[in-house]
């Protein structure tokens, strides 16, 4: 089996062709029977090739960086922007020099392209074709994670994504480096991070993680919530607990049509893109952050208290955003979603009114939902002796009754243009002014409650309240 495109590719009498090598994850993948993602190719002078190429076929030529330091130049179909080749520049002298350079031994493999297109025998100097068949990753070297420390987090990304066993020595090396990850860019951690957050099982590798080290070495913040105790409501601690609550959170994503039916496809739109859905579980994990500086207690009942933890959270939440050079729209994501993960759990209460949740869902719009999913993995990972079964149940009925009522007709109204405006209120009497503003945040409260659904309501409404005002 050999990626088709490739005769077509090079189906050009007009350049003469090198030594070339199909390598790596493409191969891997290969000899797994999937299709690559990529055709990644190496070859000496990579540069002059793909530029040949390019000008051979009408192709784009386009300079890239798939790893630092290492030359990479994809050459683009111009009318089909699914199909391309990335060939890089050959590491060493030769193929065997490349190979011993990768760093797992499912990813030192090559075999040499032949001048028609089709793939010779494979080039396994490290036996990686054996680990595939064992499900193992296995370094090629010693030095493999002292070359680039990144791959640690790659090893436990393909571990994730592959379901293959990192083999014990590779986990001890790993362990022994861990403190070289602060070498490597905050841009190419968090990418293999959210790589790792995209499997449905991700959090058994957060586990991983944290007994290999990672996580203290990524997140110092989370040192002081081991052995954090908390009060009657949590059976963990805070970090045992936050644990507990990504596992629940990743089986509420797993299985959304069991929780919301008919509007599991509407929360699947709602987690695509932007990197949501494996945020919020970086939020699961990160949400009780605040809580260790906010710990107290009580003097009166004895109680531990954390007053304030979700805002200190919060603000912990935003320091690590920006520190892993996350995005302003994933940053702002993380930071309300742990602010408000408190929050919202005092919505689903039977004396909160109807305007306090509606200002609650204007403020977080779309966020509402994978707010009140982290909420149902909150109460669902608090098994205290003051958390009552009847508790959990009435917040996780409370919860899918609040999604679809907000996909079912909340949404809409809130979505729903003002009925009138301050113009309409400077018609009738008003002076220019704040006033203005405070009347209109008055109506559109009972706009977005229900309470006024016509022009003709608002208008009635704005008068009553202008006369009560003279």
């Amino acid at each position: 089996m050999y990626p088709l495109s490739l005769k077509s590719w090079l189906s050009c009498n007009s350049i003469t062709i090198p030594p070339l090598y199909l390598v790596g994850g493409t191969v891997r993948d290969l000899l797994l029977g999937k299709q690559p993602k990529d055709i990644d190719l190496v070859c000496k002078d990579a540069k002059d090739f793909a530029c040949r190429l390019g000008e051979c076929k009408n192709a784009a030529f386009v300079p890239m960086e798939k790893k630092p330091a290492e030359a990479c130049y994809r050459v683009l179909d111009r009318e089909h922007a699914e199909n391309f080749l990335d060939i890089a520049e050959m590491s060493g002298p030769t193929i065997y020099d490349d190979l011993a350079r990768r760093d797992f031994t499912i990813n030192a493999l090559a075999a040499e392209v032949q001048k028609d297109g089709t793939i010779g025998p494979l080039i396994d100097p490290f036996a990686g074709a054996g680990d595939i068949e064992r499900k193992t990753i296995k370094m090629t070297g010693r030095g493999s994670f002292v070359s680039d420390p990144l791959r640690i987090l790659r090893a436990l990304r393909f571990s994730a994504s592959l379901g293959f066993e990192i083999e014990p020595q590779t986990r001890e090396e790993m362990r022994d480096r861990v403190a070289l990850l602060p070498e490597v860019s905050a841009e190419r951690i968090m990418a293999e991070l959210l790589l790792i957050l995209k499997t449905p099982h991700s959090s058994l590798f957060i586990r991983e993680m944290d007994h290999i080290g990672v996580l203290d070495v990524l997140f110092p913040e989370i040192l002081p919530t081991k052995g954090c105790r908390q009060n009657g409501f949590h059976h963990k601690d805070v970090w045992e607990h936050s644990l507990l609550v990504i596992e629940n959170c990743e089986q509420i994503l797993n299985n959304l049509t069991g929780y919301f039916g008919d509007w599991a496809e509407e929360i699947l739109c709602n987690l695509a893109g932007n990197n949501r859905l494996p945020l919020i579980k970086l939020t699961a994990l990160l949400h009780d952050i605040g809580k260790p500086l906010t710990r107290g207690m009580n003097t009166i009942t004895g109680r531990t208290t954390f007053y304030g933890h979700a805002r200190a959270g919060a603000s912990l939440a935003d320091a690590i955003a920006e520190r892993l050079k996350l995005s302003g729209q994933a940053r702002d994501y993380l930071v309300q979603l742990t602010a408000e993960h408190l929050h919202v759990l005092s919505l689903a209460g039977n004396t909160v009114r109807t305007a306090t949740r509606m200002r609650w869902f204007r403020k977080m719009k779309d966020n509402a939902i994978p707010a009140i999913i982290l909420g149902i993995a909150d109460v669902a990972s608090s098994l205290g002796k003051e958390s009552t079964e009847e508790w959990r149940n009435r917040y996780l009925a409370w919860s899918k009754n609040i999604v679809r009522d907000y996909y079912e007709t909340l949404r809409k109204r809130l979505e729903s243009p003002n009925l009138i405006t301050g113009s309409d209120l400077i018609d009738f009497g008003m002076e220019p002014g704040p006033e203005i503003g405070r009347l209109l945040a008055i109506l559109r409260s009972s706009q977005d409650t229900g309470e006024i659904s016509t022009r003709e309501d608002a208008i009635a409404l704005a008068k009553g309240l202008l006369a009560k005002r003279t």
